[in-house]
């Protein structure tokens, strides 16, 4: 689900809910719901890469 949302903002397309549900075979807003779930995710995964190379510090 996250992979279709990062390809579809790659190409510079929208992905829907309706686009996921049809995909899915679910109705339309468990497909909002899936769509808003997997961006939430890519924010996170997002906001956490910059810090990756970061090795903690010990005292």
């Amino acid at each position: 689900m996250a992979g279709w949302l990062a390809e579809a903002e790659k190409t510079g397309e929208k992905l829907s809910g309706a686009e996921v549900a049809r995909r899915l075979e679910l109705s339309a807003r468990t497909g909002q719901r899936r769509l808003d779930k997997a961006a939430a995710y890519l924010q996170e995964v997002r906001q956490q890469q910059p810090r990756a190379h970061l090795r903690p510090v010990r005292s």
